[in-house]
């Protein structure tokens, strides 16, 4: 059922309150006196009266109403009309996923509600309309979720300058308890991540959505279109289960792309590993956003992605085989699963003077391991872990980032840097009969660094500066040490001494993208 609620610009800007009768009620605004959406991920975006008016054939001044979906009193359709008028996506979209998911979970039904200005529209118009702004909206954020018993729940919310709604659906059968409730632990969770999409900066809180029962849920998957400033997108795509975790994000600063493998989970390390390599990538990544001067926002969000993909590991899996035959050889591993991560930031020629002075940045980082052998006593294990950073950019003749270049002589006083880095860590771990017999570390790191120099336009100095270091080390006497007094026992493997070899073995394995860190 479509319930119309006509609109005067004459009356107060208040939604009418559902339920209430239209004679005793004010009314809404028209869309002239304050836009119904502003998309502000990034920049704002205003819709114009005349824009929003000519979509619907009309003149400014001619009477709208609003229409809604369905004629409801629920606390959902609520904060629908609570949100319709907001000025960003942000507030548009406040407290919906989280609402939409609770209500679903508490009977398990299909909703659908929406709320859209409308003119002269008959009622089959009107009707295609509401089903357009749920599947082709400006803005959508949607969360799908299956169940190990092949059922799929979908959660949506769209948002566009004359509509907002909300539905959910589930196919394949009606939800177990069990199940509904499993979904509606998701309810917080999604609106995080949709409260971080459509902040300003964005940010990426999907840390939520890997934390859900893969007993009873068998994946998860959140996609977002979100409309930015100059008619540009910003998209996402996650996706999450016990197997894998990927996420692909693309928008004006850049794209990111992120995966992490699961299927090995006898390489994972204990909660406290795990963390000491997750803060060292993070602070790796500072430093690389420092060095080739990317858009921290963009950098942000890879952190985010980064951290959220590479936590909350799916627990309760029946335990892998031992990888290795003594557990203290995971110290030489990273303790988190295999991934390859990327982030590309959209190339700028910022100077006028010179367009082929492009900055740009591009950077990727990998672990991929590889087990063989027949078993504990016969196994290798090879533990691959490298970044790359390609980079170029301006900066002033004192140093400071994104001198203002212009056309003039005067304005064109600057460096021009490029970098171009690598680094790589290779664990190798061999057993034979039982024996250890090769356990060792091979790393290296190089950066390059080239920078010209430019005096009122004029080049007048380039430099090159190479920076290369390596180093090898092998742990087979510490190993065999920790395995003779960890068979002793297990108080004797907690000894200072060898708990600190332990410590500090683990901290040399990984990725090291300095070379002065691999010479000291």
């Amino acid at each position: 059922m479509t319930t119309l609620s006509p609109i005067s610009s004459s009356l107060a800007p208040t939604l009418r309150p559902l339920g209430q009768p239209l004679a005793a009620t004010p009314t809404p605004p028209l869309v002239g006196d304050r836009p119904s959406s502003v998309v502000s991920l990034g920049a704002v975006v205003s819709d114009t009266l005349s824009d929003t008016y000519s979509r619907r054939g009309q003149l400014p001044g001619q009477a709208l109403v609003l229409a809604w979906e369905n004629n409801s009193h629920d606390a959902l359709s609520k904060a629908i009309g609570t949100n319709f008028n907001a000025l960003s996506s942000a507030s548009r979209f406040k407290g919906l996923g989280e609402s939409l998911v609770a209500q679903f979970a508490e009977g398990g039904t299909n909703i659908s509600q929406s709320v859209l200005y409308a003119g002269t529209e008959h009622a089959g118009e009107l009707k295609l309309n509401q089903s357009l702004l749920h599947s082709k909206a400006d803005n959508l954020v949607s969360l799908n979720i299956k169940t190990a018993s092949g059922k799929t729940i979908t959660f949506s919310l769209s948002s566009q300058s004359d509509g907002l709604g909300v539905q959910a659906t589930v196919n394949g059968g009606t939800l177990s308890d069990d199940e509904l409730k499993a979904v509606g632990q998701l309810s917080s969770a999604f609106q995080a991540a949709v409260d971080g999409l459509t902040a300003v900066p964005p940010k990426l809180d999907l840390g939520g959505l890997t934390r859900f029962d893969s007993k009873v849920l068998a994946s998860v998957d959140l996609d977002a279109k979100l409309e930015i400033a100059d008619a540009q997108q910003q998209t996402l795509a996650f996706h999450a289960d016990n197997q894998s975790r990927t996420l692909r994000m693309s928008g004006a600063d850049g794209e990111l792309s992120l995966a992490v493998d699961l299927k090995n989970a006898a390489i994972l390390g204990e909660a406290q590993q795990q963390a000491k390599a997750l803060k060292g990538y993070l602070a790796q990544f500072d430093r690389v956003q420092e060095r080739g001067n990317a858009k921290a926002p963009l950098m942000g969000m890879f952190k985010d992605a980064f951290s959220a993909l590479n936590s909350n590991y799916p627990q309760g899996a029946a335990a892998p085989e031992a990888l290795t035959r003594n557990p203290a050889d995971q110290r030489l591993l990273s303790g988190l699963a295999d991934f390859k991560a990327s982030i590309t930031q959209a190339s700028e020629a910022s100077n006028p003077m010179r367009p082929s002075e492009v900055d740009n940045f591009a950077y990727n980082v990998t672990q991929n391991t590889r087990v063989g052998g027949s078993g504990t006593l016969d196994r290798s294990v090879i533990q691959d872990q490298q970044s790359r950073l390609s980079a170029s950019f301006h900066k002033d003749l004192a140093g400071g980032r994104n001198p203002a270049l212009g056309t003039t002589a005067e304005s064109q006083n600057y460096l021009y840097v490029q970098v171009e880095d690598k680094a790589s860590s290779s664990t190798h771990l061999g057993y034979k009969e039982g024996m250890l017999t090769h356990a060792s570390v091979s790393q290296s790191a190089s950066q390059d660094t080239r920078t010209q120099k430019y005096v009122m336009g004029k080049q007048v100095d380039e430099t090159f500066v190479p920076r290369h270091a390596s180093a090898r080390r092998d742990y087979v006497s510490l190993l065999e040490h920790a395995a003779r007094e960890s068979n002793k026992s297990r108080q004797a493997l907690e000894e200072s001494t060898l708990k600190e070899a332990l410590a500090n073995m683990h901290a040399s394995v990984l990725l090291q993208e300095d070379p002065s860190s691999l010479s000291r």
